[in-house]
């Protein structure tokens, strides 16, 4: 990589957290994206954002992994809410009064934790943790949820919209791939949980329109991955460019390509599945 382009790539904030995968930003340019992405998200599933049953109890202990505050408009009032990253750099300045935070790893929850949670959410961590970390990740939760508690995961799934789309997926899969992540984890997770001991394992998947084809809806859903995957710019690059480009201008054309032919496909889409499952109460 040349001089420029270290220059140019690297003046984002990323994390730092001992042994982490994640390769997005945490910066306040990346706050702005997740709270695009989260009305994207909620525009997908009709508004709702909590989709298991467990909204009969006056109150309830949430816990909120790779967190904001998106989920406490949707929790009765009574709920206590506590929210986990790897780092605290994007936990709000401000929650409400039942909210609190605290730095920790999905993947190794305090041992007080156990049976503590009656509900337990995580969000779009697929290019946070490693292939070998959901199984871990998936125990850890079944270990804190109270028995008959419940888990809802969401990700974000495939996209085959053209061939330049095909060839930017096998470009992403194989950074992710280099990097011990699992970009099919949404088709993974039911059978992880199911070797858990969860029950009642559902997935409901929708499509979300991508380009400006489909009016502003479709922009502001084109914004949110292609900022994502203009964020990745310089693992690409520190990869070699993993056989698809070479340079950083390589980079940037191929992204633009990306994006012209998700606006000019009308029916360009890509899939959000949620994965909800419940811990057996006995």
């Amino acid at each position: 990589m040349s001089d420029n382009q270290s220059s140019t790539v690297s003046d984002r904030v990323f994390h730092n957290y001992p042994g982490a995968a994640y390769i997005l930003p945490s910066d306040e340019q990346e706050g702005e994206r997740l709270r695009l992405q989260h009305r994207v998200w909620k525009t997908a599933f009709e508004g709702r954002i909590l989709l298991p049953p467990f909204r009969g109890q006056a109150s309830y202990v949430v816990l909120d992994s790779g967190t904001g505050t998106e989920i406490a408009s949707q929790l009765a009032p009574g709920a206590i809410l506590h929210g986990i990253d790897i780092e605290k750099r994007l936990f709000p300045p401000s929650h409400p009064s039942n909210m609190s935070f605290s730095v920790a790893s999905i993947t190794s929850l305090p041992d007080e934790w156990s049976d503590k949670f009656d509900f337990v959410h995580q969000r779009l961590l697929v290019l946070g943790l490693k292939n070998k970390e959901w199984p871990l990740a998936v125990e850890q939760i079944f270990r804190v949820l109270s028995p008959g508690g419940w888990v809802q995961f969401g990700e974000f799934g495939d996209w085959r919209i053209g061939p330049v789309t095909e060839k930017h997926r096998r470009m992403y899969k194989a950074l992710l791939d280099s990097r011990g992540l699992n970009l099919d984890i949404y088709a993974d997770l039911p059978e992880i949980l199911q070797k858990a001991n969860f029950t009642n394992i559902t997935v409901e998947k929708r499509a979300i329109p991508v380009g400006s084809w489909a009016g502003k809806e479709g922009v502001g859903s084109r914004n949110n991955f292609m900022s994502v995957f203009r964020s990745m710019k310089a693992f690409v690059l520190q990869s070699g460019g993993l056989g698809f480009v070479e340079t950083e201008e390589d980079f940037d054309h191929f992204i633009d390509a990306v994006e012209k032919e998700w606006d000019e496909t009308e029916g360009a889409e890509v899939n959000a599945f949620i994965i909800y499952a419940q811990r057996p109460a006995q």
